[in-house]
């Protein structure tokens, strides 16, 4: 559903009941949340199919809306349980769902309408090329891209999709949708949920300038909540479903009142965000294309803020502090040890530190007592309007209007008449005040009796039924929008139960109007990734299908990948508007890493590979780039798991470097400090994490720059493929030649002899 362009509204995160409460009491517009199953924080407490209905009621009473993640990468076998999800949802009468599987997108497009599809960042949409696609395949809201610049947010609200940013919160270092650094090393991916955050440990760069150097900074939108609503963004989302329930709520407050209050904001909001979690905060400086300050390196989690500086078995205080309040010790921005403050107020106050301190080092609070409590104590309350009216041998009548809803209960007995001293009105309006642990505030109460006698008890039920019924009347009052998603065709429960993998595919066709090309066809196949024009010309006298990655795209790179016949790489954070003039009157095949380049390839008719960066979990998403080429079976499957796959015309990457992350910001500025000015990307640029592991940095360039995060092991299985297929390698002599004699039928007892990872294609992600 369309949204009024000029509403603003307040996304707040969800991971517990606890923190849905705080969020909705303390003013979010709407909140997102997952289930047990299938969404991107699977390590939050979550909600279950069980529990989600009232929840949503429970949010729906006070005009809060629900968006419901199922964002996840669903294998094959994952499918018809992530449609039944999708269906439990949407009966459940959530205003929409988040999604990450293009598939499973384009069923909850077709679901009756109120119900708006969201286009999770991790399809990573920063450009106008990318909604488009996205809207096509049923996207009612795009998420930006957390990268986006200002320009580019622009150029997607242009498209007419609902437009929602990230507005505070932890950031990601890698490109939206683009890392397996998690997968690849441990097995646990991002993709699925269960992210274990290497990016956060600490690293040197060649050798020296330890530090956190791939820890973002959190994101602070204070200052650019006004630029993003002027152009166009509609929803403000805020990070964070596995932090406590008081961060919900106080980000939901301050990103209200600054909303309400024409983007002013005073000192006292930016100190209360910090104080709840901040890992040195920033603003979201990619919106100007300036992203040299996002990583935080002396720092992995909450800094809290300075309250103070160590004196003797205390600190003195510069700031009201509580008994309770937890602490951090900092010597400059090292952080020495935690703490707890003894006492209140301000000046001297005593702590007991877990570590050894010296005067003079700073303090800083990372949990308010009374902060927290403000937060959780806070309660929404709907303004209501009573009217009773009680008459001797009648039935007493309550009746109530809460913002245009009406109800009446009637008592269970009949009123009877006073016979000595009358229930006085003053009595009767006394306890109708009594609201308890109800939801409602009494704005004005009306009382019309005659002669009569009441007990307390029997007024304090008759106003509990009515607040009971009311709570009923309300929500159905929100939900009489969603009164068709009871009927058959709008049901999802026979597809599970009748639609064969070939039905579904059918039903998940393209549109029409998308240009097919003609696909590779499903027998032997070596496709070779060359970054020479000495390896391009090599490669095309053995490989079928050949790429050309190059650090640079330009019309040099474009006529050499031309010259050769060759489909040329494209970075996954490409200037698409770049690439469009460059290719426009040079056209040439494309391997396409994200569904900007998709819908690059489609507006120019240019032929495409769908690369690994779309990671491709299943045969759904592979039927939607069913123009292309060919394809590239996501690298966190299984050799088994791709087996499964009925579409058998992929290519499988078998053999070269694996990218475990996109990066956007420029690793070169942080470590040399330089600028684009004096540019050191020719210099090598190594990371060695703690264990003594090592990861290139690759810069690649279009109309801008990114950098990729190699691992320091190529990822090869020699020994494991006996038989021919269809591989995906990095140009090398000698593996070219061992593939191509094995999809000769030829056993040429090629064995590696160099330091190697076989990936995930024999060890399944979690």
């Amino acid at each position: 559903m369309q949204k009024d362009k000029t509403t603003r509204e307040i996304l707040a995160p969800a991971g517990s009941i606890e923190q849905l409460i705080a969020a909705v009491n303390n003013g979010c517009d709407s909140v997102y949340l997952g289930l047990d199953s299938f969404n991107a924080r699977m390590k939050a407490p979550n909600f279950t199919t069980e529990n989600i209905g009232q929840w949503i009621d429970y949010c729906h009473l006070f005009g809060v809306k629900v968006y419901v993640a199922i964002n996840t990468s669903l294998k094959n076998n994952e499918f018809a349980k992530a449609v039944k999800l999708l269906e439990t949802v949407y009966l459940n009468n959530a205003d929409g769902v988040i999604v990450t599987d293009l598939a499973l997108m384009r069923i909850a497009s077709r679901l009756s309408k109120p119900f708006d599809v969201v286009a999770s960042t991790q399809l990573n949409a920063h450009d106008s090329f990318g909604a488009k696609f996205l809207s096509d395949c049923g996207a009612t809201t795009v998420v930006c891209a957390r990268e986006s610049s200002i320009e580019e947010i622009r150029d997607i609200v242009s498209t007419g999709v609902n437009v929602e940013c990230f507005i505070h919160g932890a950031t990601c270092v890698c490109q939206s949708g683009q890392c397996l650094f998690s997968a690849m090393v441990g097995g646990n991916s991002g993709n699925r949920g269960l992210c274990a955050q290497p990016c956060r440990k600490l690293y040197s760069a060649n050798g020296e300038n330890f530090g956190y150097l791939l820890s973002a900074r959190d994101l602070c939108g204070l200052d650019i909540a006004r630029r993003l609503s002027e152009n166009g963004v509609t929803t403000f989302k805020i990070e964070g479903r596995n932090r406590r329930a008081e961060y919900a709520g106080i980000t939901s407050r301050v990103y209200k009142q600054l909303f309400d209050n024409g983007f002013e904001y005073r000192r006292s909001d930016t100190d209360a965000l910090a104080e709840m979690y901040n890992r040195s905060m920033s603003t979201l400086s990619y919106l100007d294309g300036d992203n040299k300050d996002i990583i935080a390196p002396n720092v992995q989690n909450h800094v809290g803020v300075k309250v103070g500086t160590v004196k003797g078995k205390g600190f003195v205080a510069e700031r009201e502090v509580v008994k309770g309040d937890g602490l951090k010790v900092f010597h400059g921005d090292t952080e020495v040890c935690g703490g707890l403050c003894l006492g209140d107020g301000t000046g001297f106050v005593s702590a007991d530190f877990s570590g050894v301190v010296s005067d003079g080092m700073e303090v800083r609070r990372t949990t308010s007592v009374s902060l927290c409590k403000d937060i959780l104590d806070k309660k929404k309350l709907l303004s209501v309007r009573i009217e009773f009216e009680a008459y001797s041998n009648e039935r007493a009548v309550l009746k109530a209007n809460c913002n245009g809803v009406e109800v009446t209960v009637n008592s269970d007995f009949v009123v009877p008449k006073a016979e000595k001293v009358p229930t006085l009105k003053a009595e009767i309006t006394n306890q109708l005040q009594k609201t308890g642990n109800s939801h409602y505030t009494i704005s004005d109460i009306m009382v019309n009796i005659g002669e009569i006698f009441l007990a307390k008890s029997q007024i304090n039920g008759l106003r509990r039924l009515l607040f009971e019924t009311l709570d009923k009347a309300i929500v159905q009052a929100y939900n009489k929008q969603f009164c068709n998603r009871q009927s058959k065709n709008n049901r999802l429960d026979y597809i599970i139960q009748q639609a064969t993998n070939s039905q579904l595919n059918e039903m998940l066709e393209a549109t029409d109007d998308v240009p097919k090309h003609k696909q590779m066809p499903c027998e032997n196949t070596l496709a070779v990734v060359c970054h020479t024009q000495e390896e391009l010309a090599q490669a095309r006298n053995i490989a079928q299908i050949v790429i050309y990655k190059p650090c640079m795209i330009d019309k040099q790179s474009i006529a050499d990948a031309d010259k050769y016949d060759a489909f040329i790489d494209l970075p996954s954070f490409s200037d698409n508007i770049y690439l469009y003039d460059l290719m426009l009157n040079n056209p040439v095949g494309i391997v396409c890493h994200n569904v900007g380049h998709v819908g690059l390839a489609r507006s120019l008719n240019l032929p495409y590979i769908a690369g690994s960066g779309l990671n491709i979990y299943n045969d759904y998403i592979a039927n939607e780039f069913s123009d292309a080429k060919t394809f590239v079976y996501s690298l966190e499957l299984t050799l088994s798991e791709i087996a499964q796959f009925s579409n058998k015309s992929g290519l499988i990457f078998v053999d070269g470097d694996v990218a475990l992350m996109k990066l956007v910001h420029c690793p070169y500025k942080l470590n040399y400090n330089c600028n684009c000015s004096n540019c050191k990307a020719s210099k090598q640029l190594i990371y060695k994490d703690e264990l003594g592991n090592i990861f290139t940095i690759v810069r690649r360039k279009d109309g801008r720059c990114s950098f990729e995060l190699i691992n320091g092991l190529k990822l090869s299985v020699v020994s494991k493929i006996t038989s021919g297929g269809r591989f995906l390698i990095d140009y090398n002599p000698e593996i070219v030649a061992h593939y191509s004699a094995l999809n000769s039928g030829i056993q040429d007892g090629y064995v590696e002899s160099k330091p190697y990872t076989k990936g995930r294609l024999f060890n399944k992600v979690n």
